[in-house]
Protein backbone atom coordinates (compact mmCIF):
# COMPACT_ATOMS: atom_id res chain seq x y z
CA UNK A 1 0.00 0.00 0.00
CA UNK A 2 2.83 2.31 0.80
CA UNK A 3 4.49 1.49 -2.52
CA UNK A 4 1.29 2.37 -4.39
CA UNK A 5 1.02 5.73 -2.64
CA UNK A 6 4.64 6.41 -3.43
CA UNK A 7 4.07 5.63 -7.11
CA UNK A 8 1.01 7.87 -7.25
CA UNK A 9 2.96 10.66 -5.63
CA UNK A 10 5.78 10.49 -8.18
CA UNK A 11 3.29 10.18 -11.05
CA UNK A 12 1.46 13.33 -9.93
CA UNK A 13 4.75 15.19 -9.57
CA UNK A 14 5.77 14.08 -13.04
CA UNK A 15 2.49 15.26 -14.59
CA UNK A 16 2.71 18.64 -12.81
CA UNK A 17 6.20 19.17 -14.24
CA UNK A 18 5.01 18.24 -17.73
CA UNK A 19 2.04 20.65 -17.64
CA UNK A 20 4.31 23.41 -16.36
CA UNK A 21 6.82 22.76 -19.13
CA UNK A 22 6.84 25.28 -22.04
CA UNK A 23 8.20 22.63 -24.39
CA UNK A 24 5.11 20.47 -23.79
CA UNK A 25 2.73 23.26 -24.77
CA UNK A 26 4.81 24.22 -27.81
CA UNK A 27 4.57 20.61 -29.00
CA UNK A 28 0.77 20.60 -28.44
CA UNK A 29 0.33 23.85 -30.43
CA UNK A 30 2.48 22.54 -33.28
CA UNK A 31 0.45 19.33 -33.41
CA UNK A 32 -2.85 21.28 -33.58
CA UNK A 33 -1.56 23.59 -36.34
CA UNK A 34 -0.20 20.65 -38.27
CA UNK A 35 -3.51 18.81 -37.98
CA UNK A 36 -5.47 21.81 -39.26
CA UNK A 37 -3.04 22.26 -42.15
CA UNK A 38 -3.39 18.58 -43.03
CA UNK A 39 -7.20 18.84 -43.05
CA UNK A 40 -7.04 21.97 -45.23
CA UNK A 41 -4.66 20.23 -47.62
CA UNK A 42 -6.90 17.19 -47.93
CA UNK A 43 -10.00 19.38 -48.50
CA UNK A 44 -8.19 21.45 -51.14
CA UNK A 45 -7.23 18.23 -52.93
CA UNK A 46 -10.92 17.47 -53.48
CA UNK A 47 -12.06 18.55 -56.98
CA UNK A 48 -15.53 18.85 -58.46
CA UNK A 49 -16.26 17.19 -61.78
CA UNK A 50 -19.15 18.45 -63.91
CA UNK A 51 -20.96 15.88 -66.03
CA UNK A 52 -22.25 17.61 -69.17
CA UNK A 53 -24.22 16.92 -72.31
CA UNK A 54 -23.80 18.88 -75.53
CA UNK A 55 -26.70 20.86 -76.97
CA UNK A 56 -27.41 19.27 -80.34
CA UNK A 57 -29.86 19.07 -83.19
CA UNK A 58 -32.21 16.11 -83.11
CA UNK A 59 -35.75 14.80 -83.18
CA UNK A 60 -38.15 14.60 -80.24
CA UNK A 61 -40.91 12.06 -80.29
CA UNK A 62 -43.70 11.70 -77.77
CA UNK A 63 -45.71 8.51 -77.59
CA UNK A 64 -48.28 6.85 -75.38
CA UNK A 65 -47.96 3.10 -74.79
CA UNK A 66 -50.56 0.63 -73.61
CA UNK A 67 -51.48 -3.04 -73.79
CA UNK A 68 -54.78 -4.52 -74.89
CA UNK A 69 -56.32 -7.42 -76.76
CA UNK A 70 -57.21 -7.96 -80.37
CA UNK A 71 -60.91 -8.32 -80.99
CA UNK A 72 -62.94 -8.92 -84.06
CA UNK A 73 -64.00 -5.52 -85.34
CA UNK A 74 -67.63 -6.48 -85.14
CA UNK A 75 -68.97 -3.35 -83.46
CA UNK A 76 -67.61 0.16 -83.87
CA UNK A 77 -69.35 3.07 -82.17
CA UNK A 78 -69.21 6.34 -84.09
CA UNK A 79 -69.87 9.77 -82.58
CA UNK A 80 -69.25 13.44 -83.25
CA UNK A 81 -66.42 15.28 -81.51
CA UNK A 82 -68.93 17.87 -80.34
CA UNK A 83 -72.61 18.04 -79.44
CA UNK A 84 -75.52 19.57 -81.32
CA UNK A 85 -78.71 18.78 -83.17
CA UNK A 86 -78.55 15.97 -85.69
CA UNK A 87 -78.96 17.52 -89.13
CA UNK A 88 -78.68 14.60 -91.53
CA UNK A 89 -78.44 10.81 -91.59
CA UNK A 90 -77.19 9.43 -94.88
CA UNK A 91 -77.52 5.76 -93.93
CA UNK A 92 -79.98 3.41 -92.30
CA UNK A 93 -79.67 0.17 -90.39
CA UNK A 94 -78.34 -2.45 -92.77
CA UNK A 95 -76.66 0.02 -95.12
CA UNK A 96 -73.36 -1.15 -96.56
CA UNK A 97 -70.76 1.58 -96.26
CA UNK A 98 -67.23 2.15 -97.50
CA UNK A 99 -64.30 3.84 -95.79
CA UNK A 100 -64.45 7.65 -96.14
CA UNK A 101 -68.21 7.81 -96.74
CA UNK A 102 -70.11 10.65 -95.00
CA UNK A 103 -72.62 9.09 -92.62
CA UNK A 104 -74.17 11.94 -90.58
CA UNK A 105 -73.88 15.67 -89.84
CA UNK A 106 -74.84 18.14 -87.13
CA UNK A 107 -76.43 21.51 -87.74
CA UNK A 108 -73.50 23.82 -88.33
CA UNK A 109 -74.78 27.11 -89.76
CA UNK A 110 -72.46 29.18 -87.54
CA UNK A 111 -69.48 27.04 -88.46
CA UNK A 112 -70.26 27.43 -92.16
CA UNK A 113 -70.41 31.19 -91.64
CA UNK A 114 -67.02 31.03 -89.92
CA UNK A 115 -65.65 29.20 -92.95
CA UNK A 116 -67.07 31.83 -95.31
CA UNK A 117 -65.53 34.60 -93.21
CA UNK A 118 -62.20 32.77 -93.12
CA UNK A 119 -62.32 32.36 -96.91
CA UNK A 120 -63.03 36.07 -97.33
CA UNK A 121 -60.16 36.97 -95.01
CA UNK A 122 -57.87 34.67 -96.98
CA UNK A 123 -58.87 36.33 -100.25
CA UNK A 124 -58.25 39.74 -98.69
CA UNK A 125 -54.81 38.69 -97.40
CA UNK A 126 -53.91 37.22 -100.78
CA UNK A 127 -55.07 40.39 -102.56
CA UNK A 128 -53.03 42.53 -100.16
CA UNK A 129 -49.96 40.41 -100.87
CA UNK A 130 -50.47 40.83 -104.61
CA UNK A 131 -50.92 44.58 -104.11
CA UNK A 132 -47.63 44.83 -102.22
CA UNK A 133 -45.84 42.84 -104.89
CA UNK A 134 -47.37 45.00 -107.66
CA UNK A 135 -46.52 48.34 -105.98
CA UNK A 136 -48.51 51.58 -105.70
CA UNK A 137 -50.73 52.99 -108.46
CA UNK A 138 -50.36 56.50 -109.91
CA UNK A 139 -53.49 57.59 -108.09
CA UNK A 140 -52.09 56.42 -104.74
CA UNK A 141 -48.80 58.26 -105.37
CA UNK A 142 -50.70 61.42 -106.33
CA UNK A 143 -52.75 61.17 -103.13
CA UNK A 144 -49.62 60.91 -100.99
CA UNK A 145 -48.05 63.86 -102.83
CA UNK A 146 -51.17 65.90 -102.08
CA UNK A 147 -50.84 64.98 -98.39
CA UNK A 148 -47.21 66.19 -98.43
CA UNK A 149 -48.27 69.51 -100.01
CA UNK A 150 -51.04 69.89 -97.45
CA UNK A 151 -48.62 69.21 -94.58
CA UNK A 152 -46.11 71.73 -95.97
CA UNK A 153 -48.85 74.37 -96.18
CA UNK A 154 -49.96 73.63 -92.61
CA UNK A 155 -46.37 73.99 -91.37
CA UNK A 156 -45.91 77.32 -93.18
CA UNK A 157 -49.19 78.58 -91.71
CA UNK A 158 -48.19 77.49 -88.20
CA UNK A 159 -44.84 79.28 -88.46
CA UNK A 160 -46.59 82.43 -89.69
CA UNK A 161 -49.00 82.22 -86.74
CA UNK A 162 -46.04 81.99 -84.37
CA UNK A 163 -44.50 85.17 -85.79
CA UNK A 164 -47.82 87.05 -85.63
CA UNK A 165 -48.61 85.84 -82.12
CA UNK A 166 -45.10 86.75 -80.99
CA UNK A 167 -45.68 90.34 -82.19
CA UNK A 168 -49.23 90.65 -80.84
CA UNK A 169 -48.70 89.13 -77.42
CA UNK A 170 -45.27 90.67 -76.94
CA UNK A 171 -46.86 94.10 -77.53
CA UNK A 172 -49.64 93.27 -75.09
CA UNK A 173 -47.04 92.16 -72.53
CA UNK A 174 -45.00 95.34 -73.04
CA UNK A 175 -48.12 97.48 -72.66
CA UNK A 176 -49.01 95.72 -69.42
CA UNK A 177 -45.46 96.27 -68.10
CA UNK A 178 -45.57 99.96 -69.08
CA UNK A 179 -48.97 100.43 -67.43
CA UNK A 180 -47.79 98.76 -64.23
CA UNK A 181 -44.58 100.82 -64.05
CA UNK A 182 -46.55 104.01 -64.75
CA UNK A 183 -49.00 103.24 -61.94
CA UNK A 184 -46.14 102.24 -59.61
CA UNK A 185 -44.48 105.59 -60.28
CA UNK A 186 -47.75 107.44 -59.65
CA UNK A 187 -48.48 105.43 -56.50
CA UNK A 188 -44.99 106.00 -55.09
CA UNK A 189 -45.36 109.75 -55.72
CA UNK A 190 -48.67 109.76 -53.87
CA UNK A 191 -47.20 107.65 -51.08
CA UNK A 192 -44.33 110.12 -50.77
CA UNK A 193 -46.85 112.91 -50.43
CA UNK A 194 -48.78 110.91 -47.80
CA UNK A 195 -45.59 110.39 -45.79
CA UNK A 196 -44.89 114.10 -45.99
CA UNK A 197 -48.44 114.89 -44.82
CA UNK A 198 -47.96 112.58 -41.84
CA UNK A 199 -44.64 114.22 -41.06
CA UNK A 200 -46.23 117.68 -41.27
CA UNK A 201 -48.99 116.49 -38.95
CA UNK A 202 -46.78 115.24 -36.14
CA UNK A 203 -44.49 118.26 -36.60
CA UNK A 204 -47.35 120.73 -36.85
CA UNK A 205 -46.20 124.07 -38.15
CA UNK A 206 -42.65 122.82 -37.93
CA UNK A 207 -42.71 122.10 -34.22
CA UNK A 208 -43.22 118.64 -32.69
CA UNK A 209 -44.24 120.26 -29.43
CA UNK A 210 -47.44 121.43 -31.08
CA UNK A 211 -48.55 117.76 -31.45
CA UNK A 212 -49.34 116.15 -28.11
CA UNK A 213 -51.62 113.20 -27.33
CA UNK A 214 -52.97 111.54 -24.25
CA UNK A 215 -52.59 107.97 -25.69
CA UNK A 216 -48.90 107.16 -25.47
CA UNK A 217 -49.30 103.53 -26.48
CA UNK A 218 -51.09 104.39 -29.72
CA UNK A 219 -48.65 107.20 -30.40
CA UNK A 220 -45.67 104.85 -30.05
CA UNK A 221 -47.35 102.29 -32.31
CA UNK A 222 -47.91 104.98 -34.94
CA UNK A 223 -44.32 106.24 -34.78
CA UNK A 224 -42.98 102.69 -35.22
CA UNK A 225 -45.32 102.07 -38.16
CA UNK A 226 -44.31 105.43 -39.65
CA UNK A 227 -40.61 104.50 -39.54
CA UNK A 228 -41.34 101.13 -41.19
CA UNK A 229 -43.42 102.85 -43.87
CA UNK A 230 -40.57 105.26 -44.69
CA UNK A 231 -38.11 102.33 -44.89
CA UNK A 232 -40.35 100.28 -47.18
CA UNK A 233 -41.03 103.32 -49.33
CA UNK A 234 -37.31 103.92 -49.70
CA UNK A 235 -36.76 100.28 -50.75
CA UNK A 236 -39.62 100.39 -53.26
CA UNK A 237 -38.50 103.72 -54.70
CA UNK A 238 -34.94 102.45 -55.12
CA UNK A 239 -36.23 99.24 -56.77
CA UNK A 240 -38.34 101.32 -59.17
CA UNK A 241 -35.33 103.42 -60.18
CA UNK A 242 -33.35 100.22 -60.91
CA UNK A 243 -36.23 98.74 -62.91
CA UNK A 244 -36.51 101.84 -65.11
CA UNK A 245 -32.86 101.32 -66.06
CA UNK A 246 -33.18 97.50 -66.40
CA UNK A 247 -36.85 96.56 -66.93
CA UNK A 248 -36.46 92.80 -66.73
CA UNK A 249 -39.34 90.52 -65.83
CA UNK A 250 -37.74 89.72 -62.48
CA UNK A 251 -37.07 93.39 -61.64
CA UNK A 252 -40.66 94.35 -62.49
CA UNK A 253 -42.05 91.57 -60.28
CA UNK A 254 -39.79 92.58 -57.37
CA UNK A 255 -40.69 96.27 -57.76
CA UNK A 256 -44.42 95.51 -57.86
CA UNK A 257 -44.16 93.39 -54.69
CA UNK A 258 -42.09 96.02 -52.87
CA UNK A 259 -44.42 98.82 -53.97
CA UNK A 260 -47.49 96.97 -52.73
CA UNK A 261 -45.72 96.24 -49.45
CA UNK A 262 -44.83 99.93 -49.05
CA UNK A 263 -48.35 101.12 -49.97
CA UNK A 264 -49.95 98.73 -47.51
CA UNK A 265 -47.59 99.89 -44.78
CA UNK A 266 -48.40 103.54 -45.60
CA UNK A 267 -52.11 102.67 -45.49
CA UNK A 268 -51.72 101.01 -42.08
CA UNK A 269 -49.73 103.99 -40.79
CA UNK A 270 -52.40 106.43 -42.04
CA UNK A 271 -55.01 104.33 -40.23
CA UNK A 272 -52.96 104.54 -37.01
CA UNK A 273 -52.57 108.33 -37.40
CA UNK A 274 -56.28 108.74 -38.09
CA UNK A 275 -57.04 106.94 -34.82
CA UNK A 276 -54.35 108.90 -32.96
CA UNK A 277 -55.86 112.26 -34.00
CA UNK A 278 -58.83 111.47 -31.76
CA UNK A 279 -56.42 111.65 -28.79
CA UNK A 280 -54.62 114.90 -29.71
CA UNK A 281 -54.53 117.72 -27.14
CA UNK A 282 -55.45 121.06 -28.71
CA UNK A 283 -53.46 124.18 -27.89
CA UNK A 284 -53.02 127.71 -29.03
CA UNK A 285 -51.21 126.62 -32.19
CA UNK A 286 -53.24 123.45 -32.87
CA UNK A 287 -56.80 124.54 -32.49
CA UNK A 288 -59.86 122.34 -32.90
CA UNK A 289 -60.46 123.79 -36.36
CA UNK A 290 -56.92 123.01 -37.47
CA UNK A 291 -57.19 119.53 -35.94
CA UNK A 292 -60.34 118.87 -37.97
CA UNK A 293 -58.48 120.00 -41.08
CA UNK A 294 -55.68 117.55 -40.27
CA UNK A 295 -58.19 114.71 -39.89
CA UNK A 296 -59.73 115.56 -43.27
CA UNK A 297 -56.30 115.63 -44.90
CA UNK A 298 -55.26 112.28 -43.41
CA UNK A 299 -58.54 110.62 -44.41
CA UNK A 300 -58.06 111.93 -47.93
CA UNK A 301 -54.58 110.37 -48.01
CA UNK A 302 -56.02 107.10 -46.75
CA UNK A 303 -58.47 107.04 -49.64
CA UNK A 304 -55.74 107.97 -52.11
CA UNK A 305 -53.41 105.25 -50.81
CA UNK A 306 -56.09 102.53 -50.90
CA UNK A 307 -56.93 103.57 -54.46
CA UNK A 308 -53.23 103.28 -55.35
CA UNK A 309 -53.12 99.79 -53.85
CA UNK A 310 -56.14 98.69 -55.91
CA UNK A 311 -54.65 100.20 -59.06
CA UNK A 312 -51.26 98.51 -58.62
CA UNK A 313 -52.91 95.18 -57.77
CA UNK A 314 -55.08 95.42 -60.89
CA UNK A 315 -52.22 96.38 -63.19
CA UNK A 316 -50.00 93.68 -61.67
CA UNK A 317 -52.71 91.08 -62.31
CA UNK A 318 -53.09 92.42 -65.86
CA UNK A 319 -49.36 91.87 -66.35
CA UNK A 320 -49.62 88.34 -64.95
CA UNK A 321 -52.56 87.61 -67.27
CA UNK A 322 -50.66 89.07 -70.23
CA UNK A 323 -47.68 86.85 -69.40
CA UNK A 324 -49.94 83.78 -69.15
CA UNK A 325 -51.61 84.68 -72.45
CA UNK A 326 -48.20 85.12 -74.06
CA UNK A 327 -46.81 81.84 -72.72
CA UNK A 328 -49.97 79.88 -73.54
CA UNK A 329 -50.33 81.23 -77.05
CA UNK A 330 -46.66 80.84 -77.92
CA UNK A 331 -46.56 77.30 -76.50
CA UNK A 332 -49.77 76.37 -78.33
CA UNK A 333 -48.45 77.79 -81.58
CA UNK A 334 -45.11 76.03 -81.11
CA UNK A 335 -46.99 72.79 -80.48
CA UNK A 336 -48.89 73.39 -83.71
CA UNK A 337 -45.54 73.75 -85.48
CA UNK A 338 -44.25 70.55 -83.88
CA UNK A 339 -47.36 68.63 -84.89
CA UNK A 340 -47.19 70.08 -88.40
CA UNK A 341 -43.53 69.05 -88.66
CA UNK A 342 -44.38 65.54 -87.49
CA UNK A 343 -47.25 65.35 -89.98
CA UNK A 344 -44.94 66.54 -92.77
CA UNK A 345 -42.27 63.99 -91.84
CA UNK A 346 -44.91 61.24 -91.81
CA UNK A 347 -46.41 62.39 -95.11
CA UNK A 348 -42.98 62.48 -96.74
CA UNK A 349 -42.15 59.05 -95.29
CA UNK A 350 -45.46 57.67 -96.56
CA UNK A 351 -44.73 59.13 -100.00
CA UNK A 352 -41.22 57.67 -100.05
CA UNK A 353 -42.57 54.35 -98.84
CA UNK A 354 -45.27 54.13 -101.46
CA UNK A 355 -42.80 55.06 -104.21
CA UNK A 356 -40.23 52.54 -103.02
CA UNK A 357 -40.35 48.92 -104.16
CA UNK A 358 -41.84 46.44 -101.76
CA UNK A 359 -39.53 45.65 -98.86
CA UNK A 360 -38.77 42.07 -98.01
CA UNK A 361 -40.15 42.71 -94.53
CA UNK A 362 -43.49 43.89 -95.94
CA UNK A 363 -43.66 40.90 -98.26
CA UNK A 364 -42.92 38.55 -95.37
CA UNK A 365 -45.57 40.25 -93.23
CA UNK A 366 -48.16 39.99 -96.00
CA UNK A 367 -47.20 36.36 -96.56
CA UNK A 368 -47.55 35.75 -92.82
CA UNK A 369 -51.05 37.24 -92.92
CA UNK A 370 -51.89 34.92 -95.81
CA UNK A 371 -50.56 31.98 -93.77
CA UNK A 372 -52.61 33.05 -90.77
CA UNK A 373 -55.72 33.38 -92.91
CA UNK A 374 -55.05 29.91 -94.30
CA UNK A 375 -54.63 28.57 -90.76
CA UNK A 376 -57.87 30.27 -89.67
CA UNK A 377 -59.65 28.70 -92.62
CA UNK A 378 -58.18 25.30 -91.79
CA UNK A 379 -59.27 25.70 -88.17
CA UNK A 380 -62.79 26.66 -89.23
CA UNK A 381 -62.91 23.70 -91.61
CA UNK A 382 -61.66 21.42 -88.84
CA UNK A 383 -64.42 22.74 -86.60
CA UNK A 384 -66.90 21.87 -89.32
CA UNK A 385 -65.35 18.42 -89.73
CA UNK A 386 -66.09 17.79 -86.05
CA UNK A 387 -69.78 17.91 -87.00
CA UNK A 388 -69.39 15.18 -89.63
CA UNK A 389 -69.12 11.42 -89.11
CA UNK A 390 -66.99 9.64 -91.72
CA UNK A 391 -66.88 5.86 -92.03
CA UNK A 392 -63.49 4.67 -90.71
CA UNK A 393 -63.76 1.26 -92.40
CA UNK A 394 -65.86 -0.69 -94.84
CA UNK A 395 -68.80 -2.32 -93.09
CA UNK A 396 -72.52 -2.47 -92.33
CA UNK A 397 -74.65 -0.14 -90.17
CA UNK A 398 -76.00 -2.14 -87.22
CA UNK A 399 -77.73 0.54 -85.14
CA UNK A 400 -78.69 4.25 -85.18
CA UNK A 401 -79.42 5.80 -81.78
CA UNK A 402 -80.78 9.24 -82.83
CA UNK A 403 -83.26 10.76 -85.21
CA UNK A 404 -82.82 13.94 -87.20
CA UNK A 405 -83.42 17.00 -85.01
CA UNK A 406 -82.51 15.34 -81.71
CA UNK A 407 -79.83 16.74 -79.41
CA UNK A 408 -76.78 14.49 -79.43
CA UNK A 409 -74.56 13.47 -76.52
CA UNK A 410 -70.91 12.56 -76.28
CA UNK A 411 -71.74 9.55 -74.11
CA UNK A 412 -74.08 7.80 -76.56
CA UNK A 413 -72.87 6.76 -80.00
CA UNK A 414 -74.76 8.18 -82.99
CA UNK A 415 -74.14 5.18 -85.23
CA UNK A 416 -72.98 1.64 -84.56
CA UNK A 417 -71.37 -0.36 -87.35
CA UNK A 418 -69.76 -3.70 -87.95
CA UNK A 419 -66.51 -3.73 -89.89
CA UNK A 420 -66.39 -6.05 -92.85
CA UNK A 421 -62.93 -7.26 -91.94
CA UNK A 422 -59.93 -6.45 -89.78
CA UNK A 423 -59.45 -6.32 -86.06
CA UNK A 424 -59.87 -3.67 -83.42
CA UNK A 425 -57.82 -3.06 -80.30
CA UNK A 426 -59.33 -1.63 -77.12
CA UNK A 427 -56.95 -0.20 -74.55
CA UNK A 428 -57.35 1.86 -71.39
CA UNK A 429 -55.29 5.08 -71.38
CA UNK A 430 -54.70 6.84 -68.04
CA UNK A 431 -56.01 10.39 -67.67
CA UNK A 432 -52.42 11.71 -67.48
CA UNK A 433 -51.94 10.69 -71.14
CA UNK A 434 -55.42 10.89 -72.66
CA UNK A 435 -55.10 14.59 -73.58
CA UNK A 436 -52.24 13.67 -75.91
CA UNK A 437 -54.35 11.18 -77.89
CA UNK A 438 -56.64 12.21 -80.75
CA UNK A 439 -58.81 10.36 -83.23
CA UNK A 440 -56.71 9.73 -86.32
CA UNK A 441 -53.40 9.25 -84.47
CA UNK A 442 -51.18 6.58 -86.03
CA UNK A 443 -50.25 3.52 -83.98
CA UNK A 444 -47.48 0.91 -84.13
CA UNK A 445 -48.69 -2.48 -82.90
CA UNK A 446 -46.70 -5.55 -81.91
CA UNK A 447 -48.27 -8.86 -80.97
CA UNK A 448 -46.81 -11.19 -78.36
CA UNK A 449 -47.43 -14.04 -80.77
CA UNK A 450 -44.87 -12.63 -83.20
CA UNK A 451 -41.50 -10.91 -82.90
CA UNK A 452 -40.89 -7.30 -81.90
CA UNK A 453 -39.76 -6.60 -85.46
CA UNK A 454 -43.21 -7.50 -86.80
CA UNK A 455 -44.87 -4.09 -86.54
CA UNK A 456 -48.48 -3.64 -87.65
CA UNK A 457 -50.04 -0.27 -88.46
CA UNK A 458 -53.27 0.92 -86.85
CA UNK A 459 -55.25 4.12 -86.32
CA UNK A 460 -57.25 5.58 -83.41
CA UNK A 461 -60.93 5.59 -84.41
CA UNK A 462 -62.71 6.54 -81.17
CA UNK A 463 -62.13 7.80 -77.64
CA UNK A 464 -64.77 7.08 -75.03
CA UNK A 465 -65.54 10.39 -73.24
CA UNK A 466 -66.76 8.52 -70.15
CA UNK A 467 -64.07 7.66 -67.65
CA UNK A 468 -63.46 4.27 -66.05
CA UNK A 469 -61.97 3.91 -62.57
CA UNK A 470 -59.55 1.02 -62.11
CA UNK A 471 -57.87 0.66 -58.69
CA UNK A 472 -58.48 4.36 -57.89
CA UNK A 473 -56.95 5.46 -61.22
CA UNK A 474 -59.03 7.14 -63.95
CA UNK A 475 -58.77 5.61 -67.44
CA UNK A 476 -60.42 6.32 -70.80
CA UNK A 477 -61.15 3.59 -73.34
CA UNK A 478 -59.53 4.08 -76.75
CA UNK A 479 -60.42 1.98 -79.78
CA UNK A 480 -58.04 1.48 -82.72
CA UNK A 481 -58.39 -0.43 -85.98
CA UNK A 482 -55.66 -2.31 -87.78
CA UNK A 483 -55.12 -0.78 -91.20
CA UNK A 484 -56.39 -2.69 -94.21
CA UNK A 485 -53.00 -2.45 -95.89
CA UNK A 486 -49.84 -3.51 -94.05
CA UNK A 487 -46.19 -3.74 -95.06
CA UNK A 488 -45.37 -6.58 -97.42
CA UNK A 489 -42.84 -7.90 -94.90
CA UNK A 490 -45.68 -8.96 -92.56
CA UNK A 491 -48.36 -9.74 -95.14
CA UNK A 492 -47.93 -13.46 -94.55
CA UNK A 493 -48.66 -12.99 -90.83
CA UNK A 494 -52.09 -11.40 -91.28
CA UNK A 495 -53.93 -14.70 -91.77
CA UNK A 496 -52.33 -15.96 -88.55
CA UNK A 497 -53.79 -13.16 -86.42
CA UNK A 498 -56.40 -14.41 -83.97
CA UNK A 499 -58.85 -12.62 -81.69
CA UNK A 500 -57.63 -12.54 -78.10
CA UNK A 501 -53.96 -12.02 -78.93
CA UNK A 502 -52.15 -9.58 -76.66
CA UNK A 503 -51.41 -6.33 -78.50
CA UNK A 504 -48.81 -3.79 -77.43
CA UNK A 505 -49.52 -0.38 -78.93
CA UNK A 506 -47.43 2.76 -79.23
CA UNK A 507 -49.46 5.84 -80.19
CA UNK A 508 -47.45 8.59 -81.87
CA UNK A 509 -48.96 11.73 -80.28
CA UNK A 510 -46.41 14.41 -81.20
CA UNK A 511 -43.09 14.77 -82.99
CA UNK A 512 -40.72 17.60 -83.89
CA UNK A 513 -37.68 17.25 -86.12
CA UNK A 514 -34.36 19.08 -86.42
CA UNK A 515 -34.70 21.02 -83.17
CA UNK A 516 -32.32 21.80 -80.30
CA UNK A 517 -32.44 19.07 -77.66
CA UNK A 518 -30.91 18.51 -74.21
CA UNK A 519 -31.50 15.93 -71.44
CA UNK A 520 -34.56 16.87 -69.39
CA UNK A 521 -32.65 16.09 -66.19
CA UNK A 522 -30.50 19.18 -66.87
CA UNK A 523 -33.54 21.46 -66.50
CA UNK A 524 -34.43 22.99 -63.15
CA UNK A 525 -37.49 25.11 -62.43
CA UNK A 526 -36.93 28.08 -60.10
CA UNK A 527 -39.70 30.58 -59.33
CA UNK A 528 -41.56 29.72 -62.52
CA UNK A 529 -38.44 29.97 -64.70
CA UNK A 530 -36.74 27.02 -66.39
CA UNK A 531 -33.00 27.11 -65.72
CA UNK A 532 -30.02 25.13 -66.98
CA UNK A 533 -26.37 25.47 -66.02
CA UNK A 534 -23.98 25.92 -68.93
CA UNK A 535 -20.30 25.05 -68.41
CA UNK A 536 -18.11 27.90 -69.67
CA UNK A 537 -14.39 28.15 -68.93
CA UNK A 538 -14.76 25.29 -66.42
CA UNK A 539 -17.35 27.31 -64.49
CA UNK A 540 -21.14 26.91 -64.41
CA UNK A 541 -23.41 29.78 -65.57
CA UNK A 542 -27.18 29.81 -65.12
CA UNK A 543 -29.21 30.36 -68.29
CA UNK A 544 -32.98 30.84 -68.55
CA UNK A 545 -34.51 28.75 -71.34
CA UNK A 546 -37.87 27.95 -72.91
CA UNK A 547 -38.77 24.37 -73.66
CA UNK A 548 -41.12 22.65 -76.05
CA UNK A 549 -41.94 18.99 -76.49
CA UNK A 550 -40.64 16.46 -73.96
CA UNK A 551 -39.66 13.16 -75.55
CA UNK A 552 -39.89 9.57 -74.46
CA UNK A 553 -36.11 9.13 -74.30
CA UNK A 554 -35.57 11.71 -71.58
CA UNK A 555 -34.81 14.54 -73.99
CA UNK A 556 -36.62 17.88 -74.26
CA UNK A 557 -36.90 20.45 -77.05
CA UNK A 558 -35.27 23.86 -76.34
CA UNK A 559 -37.05 26.72 -78.11
CA UNK A 560 -34.87 29.59 -76.82
CA UNK A 561 -31.89 30.34 -74.59
CA UNK A 562 -29.27 27.89 -75.90
CA UNK A 563 -27.16 27.33 -79.01
CA UNK A 564 -25.78 24.23 -80.67
CA UNK A 565 -22.47 23.11 -79.16
CA UNK A 566 -22.97 24.51 -75.66
CA UNK A 567 -22.52 22.07 -72.78
CA UNK A 568 -25.23 21.83 -70.13
CA UNK A 569 -24.50 20.33 -66.72
CA UNK A 570 -26.52 17.21 -65.91
CA UNK A 571 -24.84 16.26 -62.62
CA UNK A 572 -21.91 17.06 -60.32
CA UNK A 573 -19.55 14.68 -58.52
CA UNK A 574 -16.33 14.84 -56.53
CA UNK A 575 -13.18 13.34 -58.01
Amino acid sequence: MKIVKTCCFWYNEFMKRIFKSKIFWVIIVLLVIGGLALVQFLVSRQQIEYITEEVKIGDVKQTVSATGQLKSAIDIELNFKTTGRLNSLNVFVGSKIIKGQQLATLRAVDLQIDINIAKANLLEAQANLQKILAGATREEVALKEAEVAKSESALTSAKSDLINNEIIYTQALNNAEDNLLRDINSSLSKASFSLQEMDDTINFEGNANNFNTFNGSLENSFLLSYDIAKEKFSIADESYSLTIVSPTKQNIEITADRTLSALMQVSDTLDDLSSLLDFVLTNANLTITKLDTLKTTINTERTTTNTSIDTVVTENQDLIDAQIDYDTKIVDTQNDINEAEKALVKAQADLNLIKAPARSEDILLAQAKVSKAEADLAQAQEGLSDTIIIAPQDGIITNINYEIGEQTSLTTAIIEMSASKNFKIEVDIPESDIAKVEVGDFINVTLDAFTEDDIFKAEVVSIDPAETEIQDVIYFNVTALLNDSQDESIAELIPKIKPGMTANIEISTAEVNNVLIIPFRAVKEIEGRKIVEVLENEKPREVTISTGLRGDEGEVEVTSGLNVGQNVITSVREK
